[in-house]
């Protein structure tokens, strides 16, 4: 017994995911591309790629310009602390109790404003130190003149410091200051000026020289 031909049955079915129910065409090669990760990182630039390395003279100079502000406003700290408490004996020493409370509650008030308007200026330059410090380590030449010009600025004061720091230590009698307090003077003159000399040179030397002419392009 015989059934009637389906009419819509022409031959075999087509193969599920090829247009013609044969074999998958593939790339020629026989690759087979991958699709990419929606989560992967982008690709890196080419630019970005060749980054010049940080020489040892730029990274060195980057800590002194972070270390050196910070320490000396500690030292700025302990010196007014070693001032303020020889005023307060000098000043006991010289009068009877009432007057001598007053006169040192008067002599501690100036002094505290007068190291909290120079406390507020240490913390910005020293805020400004670290701030262009970090852009100098990036390569951005602008930082390396801007500090240049700060660090010859303090090299001035440092050596000022000193020099009249020997001559009121020299001339200096009777009630002379303290001398922890000279010793921090020197201390921090000393500091200043050999800490600055030495970021200039480091900055300027061939290496940090070629590193920061091949950053330049990047910015």
């Amino acid at each position: 017994m015989s059934y009637p031909h389906n009419p819509w049955q022409q031959g075999d079915p087509p193969q599920p995911g090829t247009p013609s129910g044969g074999v998958p065409q593939q790339p020629p090669g026989g690759f087979q591309p991958h699709p990419q990760n929606p989560f992967s990182a982008p690709p890196v630039p080419v630019h970005e790629m060749a980054l010049p390395q940080r020489p040892a003279t730029v990274e060195t100079a980057f800590w002194i310009a972070v270390v050196l502000p910070l320490l000396v406003t500690v030292l700025n700290v302990v010196s007014y602390l070693q001032l303020q408490g020889w005023v307060t004996d000098s000043v006991r020493g010289g009068a009877d109790d009432e007057l001598a409370a007053e006169m040192t509650s008067a002599v501690n008030g100036v002094m505290m404003v007068f190291f909290i308007i120079l406390t507020i200026f240490y913390l910005i330059l020293t805020g400004l130190w670290i701030a262009f410090g970090f852009k100098l380590r990036a390569g951005r030449n602008w930082a390396r003149v801007t500090l240049t010009i700060f660090a010859g600025v303090w090299a001035m004061s440092s050596l000022g410091t000193l020099a009249s720091g020997g001559m009121a230590a020299g001339m200096a009698e009777g009630d002379a200051l303290p001398g922890p307090y000279y010793a921090l003077s020197y201390v921090q003159g000393g500091l200043g000026a050999l800490g600055t000399v030495a970021f200039v040179v480091l900055v300027f030397v061939s290496r940090s020289n070629a590193y920061f002419d091949a950053s330049s392009g990047r910015y």
